[in-house]
C-alpha cells in the first residue's frame, strides 16, 4: 500500500470538515445533547411539540410480569406524568437558554380526573408553570361547554391560536379573549409566527351541541394568508400548530433518534395536515406541531418538518431551525427533527424508553436510571409538591376495587374489543333495549386484566355522556348502524346484532345519501350482513330500541344527517347517570367478568366478522 503524501491527508482531513458545523449529538444512536450549529454565525432555536396531553399530569402506570432473583412478581413501571416532562424540559432549556419555544396542538384537559373535576383548570396552571407559549384549539377543549373553554383561555398565560374557526351567523371570528388567528413570538432575538387551526371534524368529534353554531373552515387558504400576513409583520420563521394529523407507516416510528430531511421516512396518507403542507406556497412555512389522530409523525411533508407525539404525554418532539446571524433566514440544511423522545425518569436498561408495551413477549428488563441529552431525568420537586394535593383529591377512585377482568379489556379501533362490548352490553341492561351502539372514540384506552377500580373506568371512559335510547324502524336500524360503521370514526361496540362487514382497507359502495352532491366518508357501506344475536333477519317495518351515548343522538361521529330524520318523540332522554357510572354498576353487580370460559370477546360467536 503506497504512502499518501502529507498535503492528501490535510486535504482529505478539510474534506471530512467542510460540512461538520454541529458537535457530536447522539451516543449509541440516542441523540446526547440538543442539535446546535457551531458555525459562529449561525444559532438554533428548538420548538418542543407537544399534542393531546389530555388531562395526563400523572405518569401511567402499567404491570411487567419478572422473575427476578428466580421468583416471579410484578413490576409497576412508569412513564409520562407532568414531573418527569418538566425535569426534561428543563434539561433541554438549560442547553438552548432563552431559544427555546414550547407549542402545543390542542386538547389539553379533558381525558382524566385530575383534569376532569375541575374542568381542566389543573392542565392550564401546569401549562403555566411549564412555560407552553402557544397552544391551538382542540376538538376536546370544547367537551365542557363555551363558557367553560373560555374561562381556561383567560386563565393561560400562553396564547391560543384560532384561524379557521367562525360564527355561523355573521362569518366573523368569535371574540374569545386570549385566542387569535395567529400570533408573533420573540425568542432569542427571532421573530416567530405560530398560526393555529382545528380539525374541520370538530363537529362530528365534540358534544355537537356546543358548536353547532361554530363553523371550521377548510385551513388551506386560511393558513396562506396568515402566514403571508406574518412575514409582512417580520416574522422569521412561521409554525402551525393543528388540532389535525395524519397516519404514517410506524416501522421504526418510536425509534428515538435525530433526524435530517435526507433520512428514510415513511409515507404517510393524505389527510388534514398532508393536504395542508401541500397547499402550502413555497417557503411560508417552517414547521408543523400537529395532533388530534394520536400518532407519531416525525416526518418532512412536503418539504415542511412536521411532529406528533402519539398521546397522554407520554412523548415529546422537537424541531431545531438554524438561523444565519448574517441575513436572519433559516438555513434549511440543517434543520432537524428529534423525536419521539420517551418522558421517562426510568428507563429499561438498555433500551431508552419506559414502554410496557413496546417490550417482546417475555422480557423483562430491570429500570435503570433514565438520561436526557446526558442528564439524569429527576422528576420536577416543584411540581411534584404542586401536584401532590390534586392527586391526593383523587386517591379514593384509585383505590376503590369494583370488579374483576380475568382477561384484559382490550379496545382497538379496527376490530372488536372486549372494552366496547361491556359497555355496549351495560348500556343496552339498563336501557332494556334490543340493541346498543358505542362509537369507538369514547373509549380511551384499554385496561389490564385484573382489579378495576373506578379510576380505570375514568380513564376509559371521560366523558360525560348520558344513556340516551332510540326508537327506529328496522330499515332505519340498518341505516344508523350502516353510517356508524363506515369505519370514519374506528369500529363501534354494540350488542344484541351480529354484523359482517368489508374490510376497512378494500373500497366500497358509495352513496350521496344527504343529498349535497358530494361522497362523504360516512356515507360508504360496510355492512354485509346485519341480524339479531340470534341470527334473525331484521324487519324493515317493525320498530327496535337502541341504547346510545347522546353524543351520538345528538349528531356526533357523522350522525347528524341521520339524527335530524328521527322525530323527537323516538327519543327517550329520562337517564340522568353518566353512562360510566351505569358501567360502574353493572361491574358492580357481576364482580368478576371477560373470564377464559366466558369472554367478551368470542372467538367462535364474534359479533363483528369481516368478509375478504
Amino acid at each position: 500500500m503506497k504512502k499518501l503524501s502529507l498535503s492528501l491527508i490535510i486535504l482529505i482531513s478539510m474534506m471530512g470538515c467542510a460540512h461538520s458545523n454541529t458537535k457530536k449529538i447522539s451516543e449509541n444512536g440516542i441523540p446526547s445533547s440538543a442539535f446546535q450549529s457551531t458555525d459562529p454565525n449561525h444559532f438554533t432555536v428548538a420548538f418542543v411539540g407537544m399534542n393531546d396531553f389530555h388531562g395526563s399530569l400523572l405518569p401511567r402506570e402499567r404491570k411487567l410480569a419478572t422473575t427476578a432473583s428466580g421468583k416471579a412478581g410484578e413490576l409497576i413501571v412508569k412513564s409520562g406524568g407532568a414531573p418527569a416532562l418538566a425535569s426534561m424540559i428543563s434539561i433541554l432549556r438549560d442547553e438552548m437558554q432563552v431559544r427555546l419555544l414550547i407549542i402545543d396542538a390542542g386538547d389539553e384537559w379533558q381525558g382524566t380526573l385530575e383534569s376532569n373535576l375541575v374542568k381542566g383548570s389543573t392542565v392550564v396552571d401546569f401549562f403555566n408553570r411549564l412555560g407552553v407559549n402557544a397552544a391551538a384549539v382542540g376538538n376536546h377543549e370544547f367537551d365542557f361547554n363555551i363558557e367553560n373553554m373560555r374561562e381556561r383561555f383567560k386563565e393561560a398565560r400562553y396564547p391560543y391560536v384560532a384561524s379557521n374557526i367562525f360564527q355561523k351567523k355573521n362569518g366573523e371570528r368569535p371574540e374569545w379573549k386570549n385566542v387569535y388567528p395567529s400570533k408573533i413570538l420573540e425568542v432569542g432575538g427571532v421573530k416567530v409566527g405560530v398560526i393555529g387551526y382545528s380539525t374541520v371534524h370538530t363537529p362530528g368529534t365534540t358534544r355537537y351541541e356546543f358548536v353547532k353554531h361554530l363553523e371550521f373552515r377548510d385551513p388551506v387558504k386560511i393558513v396562506n394568508e396568515e402566514a403571508v400576513k406574518l412575514r409582512a409583520q417580520g416574522a422569521q420563521a412561521v409554525f402551525v400548530t393543528a388540532h389535525a394529523g395524519t397516519f404514517c407507516d410506524r416501522k421504526g416510528i418510536y425509534d428515538w433518534q435525530m433526524l435530517s430531511e435526507k433520512d428514510v421516512q415513511g409515507k404517510c396518507e393524505e389527510d388534514e395536515i398532508s393536504q395542508l403542507a401541500a397547499g402550502m406556497k413555497p417557503h411560508l412555512l417552517d414547521g408543523i406541531i400537529a395532533g388530534h389522530t394520536h400518532q407519531v409523525i416525525h416526518h418532512w411533508l412536503f418539504g415542511i418538518p412536521t411532529v406528533q407525539d402519539e398521546a397522554y404525554n407520554q412523548h415529546f418532539n422537537v424541531i431545531y431551525l438554524t438561523f444565519d446571524r448574517r441575513t436572519g433566514k433559516v438555513v434549511s440544511d440543517l434543520t432537524k427533527i428529534e423525536g419521539l423522545i420517551p418522558i421517562c425518569s426510568e428507563t429499561f436498561e438498555g433500551l431508552h424508553h419506559c414502554d410496557v408495551r413496546r417490550l417482546a413477549p417475555g422480557e423483562a428488563p430491570s429500570l435503570v436510571q433514565a438520561t436526557f441529552h446526558g442528564k439524569k431525568v429527576i422528576p420536577d420537586p416543584k411540581i411534584e409538591k404542586w401536584l401532590k394535593p390534586i392527586q391526593a383529591s383523587t386517591e379514593k377512585y384509585r383505590i376503590e376495587v369494583i370488579a374483576t377482568s380475568e382477561l384484559p379489556l382490550t379496545h382497538y379501533r379496527d376490530r372488536e374489543g372486549a372494552f366496547g362490548n361491556l359497555v355496549a352490553d351495560a348500556l343496552r341492561e339498563r336501557g332494556h333495549t334490543d340493541f346498543s351502539l358505542v362509537n369507538s372514540g369514547g373509549i380511551r384506552t384499554s385496561l389490564d386484566a385484573g382489579p378495576i377500580t373506578l379510576d380505570g373506568i375514568f380513564r376509559a371512559l371521560p366523558f360525560d355522556n348520558l344513556l340516551n335510547v332510540v326508537r327506529l324502524k328496522g330499515s332505519d336500524v340498518k341505516l344508523m348502524y350502516r353510517i356508524a360503521t363506515a369505519g370514519s370514526h374506528g369500529i363501534v361496540g354494540f350488542s344484541g346484532l351480529k354484523i359482517k362487514l368489508i374490510p376497512y382497507d378494500r373500497d366500497v359502495p358509495k352513496e350521496d345519501l344527504n343529498g349535497d352532491g358530494k361522497y362523504e366518508s360516512w356515507e360508504v357501506n360496510r355492512i354485509m350482513e346485519i341480524k339479531t344475536a340470534e341470527g334473525k333477519e331484521l324487519k324493515e317495518d317493525q320498530y327496535y330500541t337502541i341504547a346510545t351515548f347522546d353524543f351520538l343522538v345528538n349528531g356526533g361521529d357523522d350522525l347528524v344527517w341521520f339524527m335530524q330524520r328521527v322525530p323527537e318523540k323516538n327519543i327517550s332522554r329520562k337517564y340522568s347517570d353518566y353512562c360510566r357510572d351505569l358501567v360502574s354498576a353493572y361491574l358492580k353487580k357481576a364482580k368478576v367478568i371477560n373470564t377464559p370460559e366466558h369472554p367478551l370477546v368470542d372467538p367462535s360467536n364474534p359479533r363483528v366478522t369481516f368478509i375478504r
